[in-house]
């Protein structure tokens, strides 16, 4: 607690200080405008969106665990923006689509120094190109599987962005909570403690063609660094458990699982991303290397494993049809929702490959791949329509941690079991189809 207040006083601090520069000339917010002064040195306004979504699947064997099909509210978001003095703007957003609000995001920005912007409080970190877009904006349904499991997201921290025409940087510090297994002296079972962990991540990207609306370019690279603190009482390192489904929030089977892995060290993470636009057209990708470093090794087969090493990366694409332009943002290195070419809306076909790989000896978390087909219809500035289709291939380790049917023994039953299932390397591990859809409503 002690370290929180340490941080919100430093943070603001920084913020007071740079308080002295006059603010550029921004871009009015999205969303209502609720309240203005007369001397217009504060204005508030109403933001938010609905997402109404619905999954079915099929295509799996008939022995295997099923996978009910269903429909839920995905979000329901609401927000408060302010912006009031020079240059300074704040916001904060809750998700009631679980009947109890959760705030996802709660932050103050400051963006008065020609080319920096300051952020400080609950937000999403500009790491990944796909990770910090919001829901709304998102080109598919789900976010690839990489960024899911390995993108550090909704940090308290402090992030430095700048822009300087064909260059945009970050850098951020935030902390999170880590969890540390002790034993119960009082019964057979695991407690847990939880302590602040620190993370440092930066990233650079260079957009050539900057000065052109019609074409762009992205290329850029990142790196993260988590080191938690040790369990003052124990002296031990924290743990950590990877663990997912797929891309889809419908399908709760969290089929790719490592189990906990205790007394992680520091967390790496290294990174590149690109993206590509041309009029309609869009490109977008990213790599992960994850290495989760251990404080105590673990038994391989080939000996001691110190540095558990996972990976993950995806690839996509979209095409407008009647005429629409991509935006791309080049303050945060994002693409956003397009603009559309016609009258009445217009019509994005999309297409993409995402791969995570959770397998690295002795860990058997599982590895998957999902092919990707989409349609959205952006109706106007408020309504859209989309449409996923995915085929899903996960490997014979992807069982949940042996919660899953993942083949069959020799003897023809069913098995979660991966070194006893008879299936071949193609054939093992639960691979089905899903056909998800969202309506958006955003105002």
């Amino acid at each position: 607690m002690k370290k929180t207040y340490l941080f919100i006083v430093c943070s603001l601090g920084i913020l007071q200080a740079a308080g002295q520069y006059r603010m550029a000339t921004e871009p009015e917010p999205s969303g209502i405008r609720v309240f203005t002064t007369a001397d217009e040195a504060f204005t508030l306004w109403l933001d938010g969106f609905v997402h109404l979504e619905g999954g079915v699947f099929f295509g799996y064997y008939e022995d295997y665990d099923p996978i009910p099909n269903g429909g839920v509210v995905r979000n329901a978001r609401l927000a408060l923006k302010t912006a009031f003095a020079d240059g300074w703007s704040a916001l904060f957003e809750a998700d009631f689509s679980k009947l109890k609000p959760r705030i996802t995001q709660a932050f103050i920005q400051y963006s008065g120094i020609h080319n920096l912007y300051i952020k400080a409080g609950h937000f999403e970190s500009l790491f990944s190109m796909e990770g910090a877009l919001l829901p709304r904006e998102q080109a598919f349904l789900e976010k690839p599987m990489v960024i899911t499991a390995m993108v550090p997201v909704d940090l308290l921290g402090i992030q430095f962005s700048t822009n300087q025409y064909w260059f945009m940087g970050s850098l951020g510090i935030s902390f999170d909570k880590a969890l540390y297994p002790r034993q119960n002296p009082k019964a057979d079972s695991i407690l847990t403690a939880s302590f602040d962990s620190r993370s440092v991540m930066a990233k650079a990207v260079a957009m050539p063609f900057v000065n052109r609306k019609d074409l762009g370019l992205h290329l850029g690279a990142g790196a993260s660094y988590k080191f938690p603190v040790k369990d003052p009482v124990t002296g031990s390192y924290p743990a950590i458990r990877y663990r997912l489904g797929n891309v889809s929030y419908i399908n709760r089977h969290q089929y790719l699982d490592t189990y906990v892995i205790n007394n992680i060290r520091s967390q790496f993470l290294l990174k590149g991303e690109g993206g590509f636009y041309y009029k309609g057209l869009r490109i977008q990708g990213e790599y992960i290397h994850n290495m989760t470093n251990l404080g105590k090794p673990l038994t391989g087969v080939d000996g001691p494993v110190s540095v558990l090493n996972f990976k993950g990366f995806y690839v996509q694409s979209g095409f407008l049809l009647f005429g629409g332009r991509q935006r791309y943002d080049t303050t945060t290195g994002l693409f956003m929702n397009p603009s559309r070419g016609r009258k009445w809306g217009d019509v994005e076909l999309l297409a993409r490959y995402d791969y995570l790989d959770l397998n690295y000896d002795p860990i058997k978390g599982g590895a998957s791949q999902n092919y990707t087909a989409g349609i959205t219809y952006y109706i106007n500035d408020h309504v859209k329509l989309m449409a996923n289709y995915i085929y899903t291939d996960n490997d014979r380790y992807a069982n949940g941690a042996g919660q899953f049917l993942i083949g069959h023994d020799a003897y023809g039953y069913p098995s979660a079991d991966y070194s006893q299932i008879i299936e071949t390397i193609r054939e093992a591990g639960v691979d089905f189809h899903t056909i998800s859809l969202r309506f958006e409503v955003t105002f």
